[in-house]
């Protein structure tokens, strides 16, 4: 159920920022700056909530941060097979790796974060 909660807010984030990325490109700021916008954006979406699923979890952090991670990866590739029909270039495959990646590392700081070693 917690993971419900955690897609929703991270799906509805998502639908803001791509708004908000859309506008800024209306106004003629460049779609690689607001690339980069969104990329900086996912990444500290996943490692905020990788860290928030990693500082619930008892123990084993890097799998409550990588569960999460996978999660947020299914709804970006369900986004790109719907918009793009094209998701298998080198570039997005390794986008997809340091996002998963990003979410596995809040994972194991939430987890250190919530039982300090004494």
């Amino acid at each position: 159920m917690k993971y419900l909660k955690y897609l929703g807010f991270y799906t509805l984030l998502l639908i803001l920022m791509i708004f908000i990325c859309s506008f800024l490109n209306l106004l003629g700021l460049n779609s690689t700056i607001t690339n980069l916008f969104l990329f900086i954006y996912n990444l500290i979406l996943f490692l905020i909530f990788g860290f928030k699923n990693g500082s619930k979890s008892k123990e084993k952090g890097y799998l409550a941060g990588l569960k999460i991670a996978l999660l947020f990866l299914i709804i970006l590739l369900l986004t790109n097979i719907f918009i793009s029909h094209n998701i298998f270039h080198i570039t997005t495959i390794i986008y997809y790796v340091i996002l998963l990646l990003t979410g596995t590392f809040g994972g194991m700081l939430g987890i250190s974060k919530a039982n300090p070693q004494s």
